[in-house]
C-alpha cells in the first residue's frame, strides 16, 4: 500500500452507519478522518464511538483536501450527483453507493465530471462479494451444470415501504434500491458485461408512496444466458433465492443450502416420428443424478473495502469498473421505459 487513504463519510444512515464506518476502521490502510451529517445527535454519536473529531451539518465544509482524499458518498440518491461532482471538483476522489445517479443522464455526467478533473471514482456493488454470489461463480466454474442458459435471482418479502425509498422524486423503489443489486450481480456471475436486450413489469402494491414494489426483468447478454430478477415486497412466503440451470442439472439457493442435482453425460436416446407414443405416456429417460449440497463461503462485508482500499491508492485496477456501472444504469433507464404498466 503506497499511502493511508483519510476518507470522509457523507451521510450517517442505514448504509453509512452499519456498513461503511465499521468496515472503513476495520480494513488496514484506511483511515476514518470525518462525518458528515445534517443530524447533530448522529454526528454525536458517530464522534462517542469511532473518535472522529471533525464532524460536519454541512456536508460540503468536508470537501477539503486537506482533511480527507476519499469521500464516502452514502446519503440518498437524489443527493448523489451534486456530492459527486464537488468532491471531486475540490481534487478528492469518490467512493458512491448505488446507484450512483437518479438516471443514466446523471451517471454519464457524473463519469464525465470525473474524467475532465481527473480524479478516481467508484460505485459500492456490495452483491458481487456475497458468498452467494462467490459461490454461484464456483458452482458455474465447475461445470457440473454443463451449459448455463439461465441464472435467476429472487426477492421475496412483505413490507409496506414508507420512508424515502417509497418516493420516485428521491431516487426510491425496488428497482433503483435492489434492482441495481441484483441486476449488477447476475451480471457478474454469468460473466456478461453488456446486455443486448430486456424487457421489465412494474407494479405499486403496497408502498404508501408513489414508488415500484414490483419488479421482474428479463434479459439477456452476449453469452446467450437469459438472466431474470424477481422483487416482490407484496410476498410473505418464502422462496428460492437464486436459480442456476445448465443443461446437465440445476443448482437452487434457499434456506442458506445450495442444493445441487445433475447428471455427468445425458442418457442415450434417439427421435422418433411416430405420431402415436408408445403406451400413451410422455417420453422419459432415467438420468444418473448426482445430488450435492452446498453452503457459501464465509466471507466479511468489509472485505469489500480491501477493493476499495487497492483502487484508491493504485495498486490495483478499480473492482467495479465505470463503464459496467454505467451499463447498469442504462439497463435501469431500458427497464423504466419498457414497463408498460407503472411507468405509463
Amino acid at each position: 500500500m503506497s499511502k493511508i487513504i483519510r476518507c470522509g463519510v457523507c451521510g450517517l444512515g442505514r448504509i453509512g452507519w452499519h456498513f461503511h464506518l465499521p468496515a472503513i476502521k476495520k480494513t488496514e490502510g484506511l483511515k476514518l478522518t470525518a462525518v458528515a451529517d445534517p443530524l447533530q445527535a448522529r454526528l454525536d454519536e458517530a464522534q462517542e464511538t469511532y473518535g472522529i473529531s471533525k464532524t460536519f451539518t454541512n456536508w460540503q465544509e468536508m470537501a477539503d483536501p486537506a482533511l480527507i482524499d476519499l469521500a464516502v458518498i452514502a446519503s440518498p440518491t437524489v443527493f448523489h450527483k451534486e456530492q459527486c461532482e464537488f468532491f471531486m471538483s475540490r481534487g478528492i476522489d469518490v467512493f458512491c453507493d448505488k446507484p450512483i445517479a437518479l438516471n443514466s443522464a446523471e451517471a454519464q455526467e457524473i463519469a464525465d465530471f470525473a474524467g475532465k478533473h481527473q480524479r478516481k471514482l467508484m460505485v459500492y456493488q456490495p452483491h458481487r462479494l456475497t458468498g452467494t454470489a462467490v459461490k454461484a461463480k464456483e458452482i458455474i466454474a465447475s461445470g457440473k451444470l454443463g451449459r448455463i442458459y439461465q441464472i435467476k435471482r429472487n426477492c421475496y418479502s412483505f413490507v409496506q415501504r414508507n420512508d424515502w425509498q417509497a418516493f420516485l422524486s428521491q431516487g426510491g423503489g425496488m428497482l433503483n434500491n435492489y434492482g441495481a443489486h441484483f441486476l449488477d450481480q447476475l451480471l457478474f456471475i454469468g460473466g456478461d458485461k453488456k446486455v443486448n436486450k430486456l424487457h421489465c413489469e412494474t407494479a405499486r402494491l403496497l408502498s404508501v408512496g408513489d414508488a415500484e414494489d414490483f419488479v421482474v426483468v428479463t434479459m439477456r447478454g452476449g453469452s446467450g444466458i437469459l438472466y431474470r430478477m424477481d422483487i416482490n415486497m407484496a410476498h410473505p412466503l418464502p422462496g428460492t433465492d437464486m436459480e442456476i440451470c445448465g443443461t446437465l442439472g440445476s443448482a437452487v439457493f434457499q434456506n442458506n443450502v445450495w442444493k445441487i442435482k445433475y447428471c455427468e453425460k445425458l442418457s442415450d436416446t434417439t427421435a422418433t416420428t411416430d405420431m402415436a407414443a408408445p403406451d400413451r405416456r410422455y417420453p422419459a429417460r432415467e438420468q444418473n443424478f448426482i445430488e450435492e449440497e452446498a453452503v457459501n463461503p464465509e466471507i466479511d462485508s468489509a472485505d469489500w473495502y480491501l477493493y476499495c482500499r487497492d483502487y484508491f491508492n493504485g495498486s490495483a485496477a478499480p473492482f467495479v469498473p465505470l463503464e459496467e456501472t454505467l451499463e447498469i444504469m442504462r439497463i435501469l433507464k431500458e427497464c423504466r421505459e419498457s414497463s408498460g404498466v407503472f411507468w405509463s
